[in-house]
């Protein structure tokens, strides 16, 4: 690596799924040549310290809570989080500034316009780097502009919805945001909001790669100037260009996959395991984890399913017992998911649509099936089923119960139907593709090369 000349400032929203694309990001920058800062907001100080892997410089700031309230409360009280963040950042930068290297750029999250607003003030190069896709990104940015009016029902008159580059989306296929106005009236808020001062930035970034929503992206390039710079998935399992990088932390916290999982899933046939994972925040009620659990047990595949501590007594009684004594299948509290989704033995992935597990599943090249549950889940599902055509998304219920027929029907149909081969071809030439974008010269990777060479 070169000698390290420019220094960024990077700022995620304090939140796992979207620090993970930047922690992706800035490794990328710190190998290409840049001095990284990345701040993390926390009720959680701890002093700072420098990865001796990627020479990323990791700092906390205040973000206005105490140490024993949950890191949820700041959804709740967006207010006070917003107020004391942007005290504690001014006060970083305006430090940062007067050191031998000052920061020339901060790459912040949309979810935080403030963050741009502190950066204009101090006179820096601000990067917004949006950590979803654009196809949730340009629902949230027609409605900040009143080009889209959420419905006061969503059960009065059902409309399709139609926007640049998409296609018709159903009420059902729309962000959750997005159905009905009045529902979560705070997160509405805080996705909304990321256009309020977006025409202030330098430089847009996204989490994803131009051969991937090529149509809507040239909508987006025609509004802004835009880069896509994605997947940011591991190294390991894309480019190898960084053969360190295995996970999504920085080198210095080991975490060992759970090499019993591993083991059970290598003892499996090639293409035989259905592997189910809901994501961190997805919490399904006990009704619908109990007919998930019968409808894999319906189909007769083998199984792995990662389910949290706080979720495990939802499953049926004996479910976990029979699994394991029978061998068919396996619940784990908490599984690598690069590793099994890489792995021969993993035939779909059954998974609740979010963007990085959407992603993951693209760049290793496994069929899903959707099961979204909110946010911009429903239509990232609309894309994995009618757009790319690498996955199946379950039909719920009018109040979003799916049954166990449902589930399996999906599971069955992606593992071993007529339609299921189509996908796998599909989300191969994807996997292709994302892998051409990040590797040396490709399209992601040339737009971060020239991100850098502003501060080279």
């Amino acid at each position: 690596m070169s000698e390290a000349s420019g220094h960024v400032l990077v700022f995620p929203y304090p939140f796992q799924g979207h620090i993970n694309p930047m922690i992706q990001l800035s490794k990328r920058l710190s190998k290409k040549g840049l001095t990284v800062t990345l701040i993390i907001a926390s009720n959680n100080q701890r002093e700072p310290y420098t990865s001796d892997v990627y020479s990323i410089i990791v700092h906390t700031i205040h973000d206005g809570f105490l140490s024993h309230e949950h890191p949820q409360t700041k959804f709740n009280e967006p207010q006070r989080f917003i107020n004391s963040t942007t005290r504690s950042l001014t006060d970083f930068i305006s430090r940062e500034k007067l050191k031998s290297n000052p920061p020339k750029a901060l790459i912040y999250d949309p979810f935080m316009p403030f963050a741009l607003d502190v950066a204009k003030e101090l006179d820096l190069y601000v990067v917004a780097y949006s950590t979803q896709p654009w196809l949730a990104s340009l629902v949230y940015y027609h409605i900040n502009e009143g080009t889209y009016d959420v419905p006061d029902d969503r059960h009065e008159n059902p409309t399709l919805a139609s926007f640049p580059a998409f296609p018709l989306l159903s009420q059902n296929d729309l962000p959750s945001f997005a159905r009905e106005k009045g529902s979560y009236p705070l997160l509405f808020e805080l996705v909304v909001n990321q256009f309020s001062n977006l025409w202030r930035a330098d430089l847009i970034l996204c989490n994803t790669f131009d051969q991937l929503e090529p149509k809507v992206v040239k909508w987006m390039s025609d509004q802004w100037l835009v880069k896509n710079i994605g997947p940011m998935v591991p190294s390991k399992f894309l480019d190898n260009r960084l053969p360190e990088d295995k996970d999504y932390d920085l080198g210095d916290f080991k975490t060992e996959p759970d090499e019993s999982v591993l083991r059970w899933l290598a003892s499996k046939p090639a293409k035989s395991v259905v592997y189910v994972a809901f994501g961190t925040l997805a919490a399904l009620s006990e009704k619908q984890m109990k007919e998930t659990a019968m409808a894999i047990r319906q189909t007769g595949y083998n199984f792995l399913w990662s389910v949290r501590d706080s979720e495990r007594s939802k499953l049926p009684s004996g479910f976990v017992e029979e699994a394991l004594e029978k061998d068919y299948g396996l619940v784990a509290k908490w599984v690598p998911q690069l590793e099994v989704l890489s792995h021969d033995s993993t035939g779909c992935f059954v998974t609740h649509c979010g963007w990085n597990s959407t992603l993951e599943a693209l760049c290793l090249g496994v069929p899903l099936v959707g099961m979204p549950q909110w946010t911009d889940q429903p239509t990232n599902a609309k894309f994995i089923e009618d757009v790319w055509k690498i996955g199946v998304r379950v039909k719920a219920h009018e109040e979003g119960f799916v049954s166990k027929e449902e589930i399996a029907r999906c599971i069955v149909e992606v593992m071993d139907g007529e339609k299921g081969k189509e996908m796998r071809k599909n989300v191969e030439k994807l996997k292709v593709l994302a892998r051409e974008a990040i590797s040396e010269g490709g399209t992601s990777d040339k737009n971060i090369d020239e991100f850098v060479a502003l501060w080279t």
